[in-house]
């Protein structure tokens, strides 16, 4: 499939790399297609919306960064995404990067609203843990 992005130009991508989002992502009601794009020799990646092509997000695995980060899927997300087994799954934290100037100065991750992705039929939902004690910027460190 062919993909715009204001980002990368124009680029074709393989469609087993899309993911399909039948809830949008918080605060993006438009994009509901996304290409997964990945930063070689890195353990990033970017979200390419196929809708918008100014729209993409950074993300990692939050298990490289957080290793105790405890995922519980709730069943309503399990049952949307047709999940039954947690080998079916691979888990997304999007990533902020706080700029001082044109200067990164840190990086947080998103632990209260990851992406998940049913990896066989590449459904994705941004899933929202209640009362985790999670938040939106933890500060991202190796």
């Amino acid at each position: 499939m062919l993909i715009e992005s204001t980002r990368f130009g124009s680029f074709e991508v393989e469609a087993s790399r899309s993911l399909s989002f039948d809830d949008p992502l918080l605060g993006f009601p438009d994009s509901s297609t996304y290409v997964v794009v990945e930063v070689v020799d890195t353990p990033y990646v970017w979200l390419q919306s196929a809708d918008e092509p100014e729209v993409a997000f950074l993300a990692t695995s939050p298990f490289l960064f957080f290793p105790d980060y405890d995922l519980e899927l709730p069943e309503q997300a399990r049952e949307s995404l047709a999940v039954d087994d947690p080998s079916q799954v691979e888990v997304m934290a999007l990533l902020t990067v706080h700029r001082m100037g044109d200067d990164p100065v840190n990086i947080t991750a998103n632990l209260l609203g990851p992406i998940v992705v049913n990896v066989e039929t590449r459904k994705a939902r941004q899933v929202v843990l209640d009362r985790s004690g999670y938040s939106t910027r933890e500060p991202l460190v190796a």
